[in-house]
């Protein structure tokens, strides 16, 4: 990773490396397979259940589950919403101010909305079009 700082006050030029989601997991759980793995989903009423397996290694993907399966009365979920765009070649830059945008070759995400507490999954359209705001005021910013 290669920073250079920008000549306005909290801007830097930072050169790295970003995986596409779309892409790189299919090909990691395909890479996965070959080697011999296997993928099982399973529900699990309790911690007891999950014990009792006999595989050494489990990734633990409960998401929200985990509160109740692992009695943790401190985990507290956190639900974030994005928004894509039509995809453009041409954005080869990504920022990240009040929220976050980076281009794909799937879309443009934009990011930034986060609700503590928040245990529903359903999409909220307002927030979305916050997202889509918040975007439009960085970017008029950007133009000068």
């Amino acid at each position: 990773m290669k920073v250079e700082i920008g000549p306005h006050r909290g801007v830097a030029r930072i050169y790295l490396m970003l995986i596409e989601p779309a892409i790189y997991l299919p090909a990691a759980l395909a890479d996965f397979r070959t080697a011999g793995g296997r993928v099982i989903v399973q529900d699990f009423p309790d911690i007891a259940a999950v014990m009792e397996l006999k595989e050494q290694v489990i990734v633990n993907c409960t998401g929200l589950g985990a509160k109740a399966l692992f009695i943790d009365e401190e985990l507290i979920p956190i639900k974030g919403q994005l928004a894509f765009l039509t995809p453009q070649p041409e954005i080869n830059y990504m920022y990240m101010a009040e929220g976050y945008m980076s281009p794909r070759r799937d879309g443009i995400l934009l990011g930034g909305a986060h609700e503590r507490g928040v245990y529903t999954t359903e999409p909220d359209e307002s927030a979305i079009a916050g997202i889509i705001e918040e975007h439009k005021r960085i970017a008029e910013g950007m133009r000068g």
